[in-house]
Order: structure tokens, then sequence, then C-alpha cells
């Protein structure tokens, strides 16, 4: 018989390093044998006859046994009475109706044992070792304020994982094991400690500290009355420890569904009930305002994140928790009140029992990291349940001698932190601003605002003070910013600097997801993704601050992902989370809700009427989300082309048009994209794939038309008739990831050719990724796009608040006019154009006080709500000009270039007389993006519990 079995303490060799107390000295090996203890042993069953005959049996042979057993059979209708009947005999089993809690029915055992020294609790799905008892006393008798022990709990059926060697509760109600999810027991926690409680399977406890506390708490009637009853054994001034060297091995099968249920069993929400009870009645009296406050906000906050992540009966459970708790406030006051008269020790004294505060924030985070690393590359765990962010390859065979480096294993992974400090040193100096006020702006995109808030209140509000008040509908990309944003309230701004900055391996993660299905060869999966993520940033995107096409590009591939899926398995949903994702992308750059529509086109040529309804769907469903916003677009044709941020003109020639370039200042030299369309032609040759690479073709070449056409194209805005040349950035990359594609798709097939061919072909793919590589280590990120206080207005006039009308041109070429309001507009102000009746009414009352300045115009100006006059570059005929209107008073300036002049009267608020509806769309807008996240999202439902009359339940 090994030592374990025998009932010794089986330290091992790794004994030592464990630096224990001298109250945590392991105890001399049955030191109590002189003159023994009496035990008494009480078993529940209900509906235990699968797991009873091997409890049953491993009670055989036992180092110590009990003076007496009884047995409670609660309500069971499967024969464990029965079973109990013959291993017991008839007199020895107690019965208790169904729905009689564990605590009670241990009372009903317990009241018809003869008086004993010591408790054992058993349960009818776990079963014990012939010194499990041995063990348990060797550590009740080594100290006279024990009160209660515990084995060690290993699961059953597998005997090797540890279940809990001690337990505790965290301050938001879980139950808390302190091991790992699948932890073997390797002997790492051999050693006996002081705990808040222990499993009541296989607790021994003291008969007086049993009577003295009342036993378990009734309105426990299932969960955590074993946690409950170690917090109260705390207080009464008792010690609750662990006995590593007796071991258990529980089912535990009502958790894990696996006990047939009966009428009167408890319901699903009793567990989170009870954890609910058991903080708010034995907190202590300082700290229960707060608890129970918290606990009540905490579980409205679960509320809403199960209905986000679909999971209604999770949500229910949690609202009928919280109603039986709160709902009964007076039974609440009777269990703290009974609690405090049994307490003779402060929470303090054993506050070291309890885990750490910031424990659940941690496994909160830690579930939010598997949440991403399961969006990344889910299919690369579908064995264990948990996934791999970067992990790619298929497991190796174990084979003898030396094993494969980590880089060899993990090239992913490496690529993906070599493209993040790439990302790193090629955007130095713009990661933090010199001043706390500088903002990652330039080029294209405005700064962000200087909350979250502001982005939900354009978006709610019917009218938007933008110097002169607008009523245009916001761009509907500020919805999903606003839901981005929203975790860091404060600071916008990270959001916007992480997709810019990080938009190469983000871009790279998505077409890596993507590369899994076009091919199954690691390398060239790799070299393909990362040349579609560089693509961003060699036609410029990155560095001219045009945010709209970096994100539409970072889910180009989700986009074409999603549709593979939508063709392998239809469906209403998978056809709701296209058009979602295409909604995401055209909200950031309109262009691609053309691109998304010919792509669906294409989806039903290829595979035919079976996705013509899940088609048109992603097609609606983009439509929705898209809005109000999408009818303006489409009312100026034109604007199709203005993507999130400024208008910025670019124009591109036919050669950088051809080679992926779209025209502009951060555009990277285009020789290094030179060889891309030769050998993605010659990637037509091979005949086995041939077919495939003409649909990239096909795919490559729509996308180089759109890119022709808008490239042809201007269009205006609504704040003047200057007409700015189209960007046309996404439609380039796509030209560009289609020609990679059609290479991607043919390099298997021309692995047979000479070396030096190989080489040469080779050499044309890698120029891409390693060209465009070096040039953006060695160039950086910035350009136009700078991190520094944007600078509209100087900023002692932007601290007012009000608004300022900004004069720049001359005299002689003509002045223009805008009024901003603050400091200027942020990103998702720059499309709000204010009412034309107001502009008009601003440039005639400027245009006269230009030609003749009289008071009567100053006045229309303050009227119009212009608290201030600004020149930032001020023309000398201008400002003499405006010197000379009366009424308005110079004031400082900013530069010596600059002139300021304030108005003497208060501006008048402005009123809107926009309709409240117009606050009511941007709610729908909310709402409707939320409903569809909410539909596509995969619905969780508990597991059916065995019932009496299922088949196939083994026995």
């Amino acid at each position: 018989m090994s030592e374990v079995d025998s009932g010794g303490l089986a330290p091992g060799p790794d004994w030592p390093e464990f630096e224990l107390r001298d109250d945590e000295a392991p105890p001399e090996e049955h030191h109590w044998l002189d003159d023994p203890p009496s035990v008494g042993a009480v078993i529940v069953a209900h509906n235990g006859a699968r797991w009873l005959p091997k409890v049953l049996a491993s009670f055989q042979n036992m180092f110590y046994a009990p003076a007496a057993w009884r047995a409670v059979d609660v309500g069971s209708s499967d024969g464990s009475s029965e079973l109990l009947r013959d291993a017991f005999g008839a007199d020895r089993i107690s019965f208790a109706p169904s729905g009689t809690g564990f605590g009670e029915a241990v009372w009903v055992g317990v009241e018809q044992l003869p008086r004993t020294d010591w408790i054992w609790l058993l349960h009818d799905d776990a079963t014990v070792l012939p010194g499990t008892l041995a063990g348990l006393l060797d550590i009740a008798t080594s100290a006279d304020d024990i009160a209660v022990v515990g084995p060690k709990l290993r699961e059953w059926p597998s005997l090797k994982r540890l279940l809990e060697v001690g337990v505790s509760v965290t301050n938001t109600g879980t139950r808390e094991t302190g091991l790992e999810a699948g932890e073997p027991d390797a002997g790492q926690h051999d050693w006996p400690r002081d705990v808040l409680a222990v499993s009541s399977a296989g607790m021994l406890v003291r008969r007086d500290v049993w009577d003295e506390l009342g036993g378990f708490d009734p309105a426990l009637p299932m969960y955590f009355d074993d946690v409950d009853f170690g917090w109260r054994v705390a207080r009464a001034g008792y010690r609750t420890r662990t006995a590593p060297s007796a071991v258990a091995f529980h089912a535990e099968a009502t958790w894990r569904g696996t006990r047939r249920r009966t009428a009167g069993d408890v319901p699903h929400w009793e567990a989170r009930r009870a954890a609910l009870y058991t903080l708010l009645a034995n907190t202590s009296r300082r700290r229960f305002l707060w608890q129970y406050l918290r606990l009540l906000a905490g579980s409205f906050l679960r509320v809403v994140g199960f209905v986000l992540g679909k999971d209604p009966e999770s949500a229910s459970d949690e609202l009928l928790a919280v109603r039986s708790v709160y709902g009964h406030p007076l039974e609440l006051r009777e269990a703290r009140r009974t609690r405090a008269t049994m307490a003779k020790r402060a929470v303090p004294e054993f506050r070291h029992l309890f885990p750490p505060f910031w424990l659940p924030y941690r496994h909160g985070f830690d579930a939010v990291v598997d949440a991403v690393i399961a969006m990344v590359k889910p299919e690369s765990v579908e064995s264990t349940g948990r996934r791999s962010a970067f992990d790619d390859e298929d497991p190796l065979e174990d084979e003898p001698g030396e094993q494969p480096s980590f880089v060899y294993r993990h090239p992913w992974l490496i690529t993906v932190l070599a493209l993040l400090v790439l990302a790193v040193v090629a955007g130095r100096g713009l990661f933090s601003g010199q001043d706390a006020a500088a903002v990652l702006h330039g080029g294209a995109l405005p700064p962000p605002p200087d909350s979250a808030g502001d982005w939900w209140r354009t978006l709610l509000e019917s009218s938007h003070p933008v110097g002169l008040l607008s009523s245009a509908i916001p761009p509907v990309f500020l919805v999903p910013l606003a839901l981005a944003a929203t975790p860091v309230w404060p600071a916008p701004g990270l959001v916007v600097s992480a997709l810019m900055l990080f938009s190469v391996p983000l871009a790279g993660l998505a077409a890596h997801r993507l590369g899994r299905r076009l091919t199954a060869h690691r390398a060239q999966r790799i070299v393909w993704a990362i040349s579609y993520a560089l693509s961003i940033v060699a036609v410029g995107a990155v560095a001219e601050g045009r945010l709209g096409s970096v994100v539409a590009l970072v889910v180009l591939p989700i986009v074409v992902n999603t549709a593979f899926q939508l063709a392998e398995d239809p469906g209403w949903q998978k056809g709701v989370l296209l058009g979602i994702w295409i909604a995401v992308a055209s909200a950031f750059a309109p262009i691609a809700f053309l691109l998304g529509m010919l792509g669906l086109v294409l989806l039903i040529v290829l595979e035919g009427r079976w996705v013509v309804r899940d088609a048109a769907i992603a097609a609606v469903t983009a439509a929705a989300l898209l809005g109000p916003w999408l009818v303006q677009r489409i009312a100026h044709p034109g604007r199709i082309w203005w993507e999130a941020g400024l208008p910025v003109a670019a124009h591109a020639n036919p050669l950088e048009l051809l080679l992926g370039r779209g025209g502009g200042p951060g555009m990277a030299p285009i020789w290094f994209n030179i060889a891309l369309p030769v050998i993605a032609a010659l990637a037509i040759v091979p005949r086995r794939t041939r077919n495939n690479v003409l649909l990239c073709w096909t795919v490559a070449l729509g996308g180089l038309v759109v890119a022709v056409i808008g490239n042809a194209m201007a269009f205006t805005t609504p704040f003047g008739s200057e007409e700015v040349a189209a960007w046309v950035g996404v439609p380039l990359v796509l030209w560009v990831a289609g020609l990679l594609t059609a290479v991607l798709l043919a390099a298997p097939e021309v692995m047979g050719l000479p070396r030096s061919m190989l080489a040469a072909l080779a050499a044309g793919v890698l120029l891409l990724p390693v060209g465009v590589g070096i040039w953006w280590l060695v160039h950086g990120t910035g350009g136009p796009l700078k991190n520094d206080v944007p600078g509209v207005v100087p900023a002692y006039v932007a601290a007012n608040g009000e608004s300022t009308l900004v004069v720049t041109g001359s005299v002689n070429g003509g002045a223009n006019i805008r009024v901003v309001n603050g400091a200027g507009p942020f990103l998702g102000q720059e499309a709000l154009a204010p009412t034309p009746e107001r502009t008009r009414s601003v440039e005639t009352a400027m245009a006269r006080l230009l030609a003749r300045p009289a008071a009567e115009d100053v006045a229309r100006l303050s009227a119009l709500g212009v608290s201030t006059i600004y020149a930032p570059e001020a023309d000398p005929g201008i400002a003499r000009r405006i010197d000379g209107a009366p009424g308005l008073k110079p004031a400082g300036s900013d530069s010596p270039r600059s002139r300021v002049w304030v108005l003497p009267h208060q501006p008048d608020t402005l009123t809107s007389n926009v309709s409240r509806w117009r606050s009511l769309i941007g709610a729908g807008e909310i709402a409707v993006w939320l409903a569809a996240v909410v539909l596509t999202a995969p619905v969780r439902r508990r597991r059916a519990l065995p019932t009496l009359g299922d088949e196939g339940d083994d026995q």
C-alpha cells in the first residue's frame, strides 16, 4: 500500500522548496492512534445510482473507518435507496423529500447518529482512498483550534486533475480555488495550510462546532454552503485546514449537469443567488453598503454583457438571482444578525484567506484576451477549447532527439512581433507628444475629441455646434468609433492612434487568417499576409492620415473570409454578418460599399442561386446600417470617394495606378511593385491553378478599373464649390491584393522549375514586402500625419468655447472664410456643414464688412454667434479694413503675422429649428448596429440536464 493510500503524508522530492510556518509543519503520522477520536459519517444521495457502486466500494478496507454511519436519500427515483440499503442496512437509512438541501439532509443524518467527536460529510459522487479519513484526522488532531478539515479533491473519472485544495471567494462572488483549469496533481500543493473553506465532499467537521454554528445555512441548499460555513467558522475563531495526504475523487455531478433532475431540484440561477447571498450575509458591517451597491451594479453590467454576448439564459439567471436576494431584505438582515451573534473574530484577522481584490479583474482581462485570440485564430485550438493567436502550424510528432527551435515552431508569432516592432520604430515621434494636449492628426485626419462622449453626443444631438449650427446627419463611422472608444472614455485618441500606427500588424492578422483558406503552405501564406499589410503603407494611406482607407483595408480580408463562410455554409446569419463587415468598411470608405455590392454579384455568379437570398440579406443589412448617411452620399455620387476625415485631394499618373500608388506625399517608391504584375501574369500559366488565378485577376482588374475611374473624378463638399480630386487607395490595394493572391495560388505549381528561375521569381515576389518594409523603417510613418497640439485657432481663443470666424486669402485674390467652434472640428465633425441660410448670412455680412465697414455688419456677425475674428496669415489689406470696422477690438495674436479681433457684443445663443426626430435617427442608427451584432453573435444555450426517462444513461 502506498504512503498516500495508507494515510501517510507523502511530501515528495519538492517538499523542501516550500517555506512553511511553524503552524503549517506536517504533523507526526497518525499521532492520534493512541487515543483515536470517534467519527460519524453521513452520506447524502440523490439520484446517484450511476456513481454509488464505486463510492460504496471505496469505503471498504479503510485504514481507519468511522464508528457510525448514516445514509440519507433525498427523493431518489433511480435505485439509489436500494444500493444504500444493501450497503448499510435498512436501519441506517433516512429519507428526505425531493428538494431538501444538502445541509438539511446532513442534519437529518446527524440527528440520528450517536454522539461523536467528528462528523465526516460524504457525497454520492465522491470516492475516497483507504487512507483518506486517516489523513484528515492527522491534520484535525494537530491543533485544538482546527474545526474543519478537507481533502485534496481530484477529478473523477480522470483521477489526475485537481479540483480543489481549499477554496475561497472573490469580492465579486466567484468561487476561487487558486488552481489553473485542468491543472494536474504533481504534488505541488501537498502541504497543509489554512484556507477559508473546503468542499463539503469529504469535509471533516468537529461535532461541537457544527452544533455551535448550526451547520450549513438552509438558505443555501446546494451551492456556496461550504464557503458560507467556512466563513462563519473563521469568524467564530476556529481554523479550516487542508489535508493533502487525504485524497478524494469528485464527479461534480450536479455542477456538470450529469445528474438526473427531479421536481424540487434547485433552479439554474441558484448558484449565482447563493454567491450573492453568501457575500452579503457575511460581509462586515463597515463594507456592507459598498458591497451591496457594488454587487447590484455589477449584476446589471453582467446582464448587459450576457445580452450582448448572445447568452439570454445567463442574463435571465442573473436577474432572477438579483431579485431573489435583493427582493428579500428581511431574510438577509436576519442572516447577518445571526452571524453577528456568533462572531468572535474580526474579518481583518483572517483577511489573508481571501484572494486579492484585483483577481476578478485579472480573470476578466484573461477572458478578453482569450476572446481576442479566438477571433484572431480560432481554428488552432479546436481540440482544447482555448485559442491561440499566432501558432498556426500543425502539431509536431514526438520524435527522439533535439526539438525544433521556437522560431521554427512559431513563425507567425515571430512575424507578428516583428511587425509590431517595425510599427513602433516606423512611428517614432508619433507615439507621444511633448505637450499633454498633443494628439495624432494631420493630412486627412482631424484631431480626435476630448472624450468618447463627444462622439456619442454628435450621434444623438439634433444639431451640431460646429461654428454656425449644422443640421447634417453625422457620419455613420462614429458608431463603431464610439463603441470602441467607450472603454477608454477620456482618451478616444487612443483608438485612432492604434488604428493608424498599428494598421500593418492588424491588417497582417486579418490577411493571415484569410490566407488559411487559400493555401496550406505556411511560408507562402506569411509572405502573402505581410505583403498585403505593407501595401497599406505603400499606397500612402497611413502617412497621409487617411483613416477611412486604413480601416477599410484592415477589414477587407475579414469581408472576403466571411464571404467564403457564406459560400460554404449559407444561412441568414452569415448574410447579416457579411453585411455588417461591408458596412464597417463602407462607413469609413464609402467606395467599399460599391466594391462590396460588386463582390456580392460575383459571389452569386460563382455559387449560383443557393446564395442569392443570403447575398441579398448582406446587401440589405449593409444599406440599413449605413442608413440616411448613405442616402446623403448617393444624392451626390462623387462624394462616394469622400472617406472619413478631411477631403484632401490626390491624383495619380497611369504608372502609379498600375503599380498600386494613389498619389500624395506618403507613397513608397513605385518600383517596389514593378515585378508584381509580371509575376502575376506568369501565374496564369500553370493549368492546375489557372481557374482560381483567373478569378483573382478578375477581382484585381475590377479594383484597377474602379481606381482608374475614380482617379478621373472630383467631388465637391457642402462647404463650397471647389472640387476635390478623389483618393483611390482602397481599390488600388484591392488590385495589388488580387495580384498577390494569384501569385500565392500558383506558387506551389512552380516548385519544379530550375533553381535559378525560382530564385528570380522569389526575388520579384519579395521585392514588395522586403523593400517596402525597409523603406517604411527608414522613412517612418510621419508625413502630413503628426502628433502635436492642433492649432486651427490660438489656444486662448479656443478656450472661450465660442465661434471664431477664420479669414484667409487677400483683397486682390479674394477672401475665404469659415466659422469654427472652440479649437475647431474634431474627427466626425469635418462633414457637418452648416445650414445654407446661416452660411450665406455670414458671407454677406463679412463681404460688406470688408467692402464698407459698418456697425450693423459687426452686430450681424455677433447675432450669428461669432465672438472672434482670426486671420492666421493676415493680409495687410484685409487687416486694414477689419481694423476700420467700428466696435471691433484688436486682441493679442499667436504670431507676428496673425491678427485677432474681438466682437463687442456677447454672441447670441443660436437655436436650431431642426426636429427632435434627428436625435431619434441617431439613436435608431445605434440601435440597428447593436441589433445586428447581437443577431450574428452565436447563441449559447445551456446544455439540457438529463431527466428521468432519458435513455442511454450509463449506470
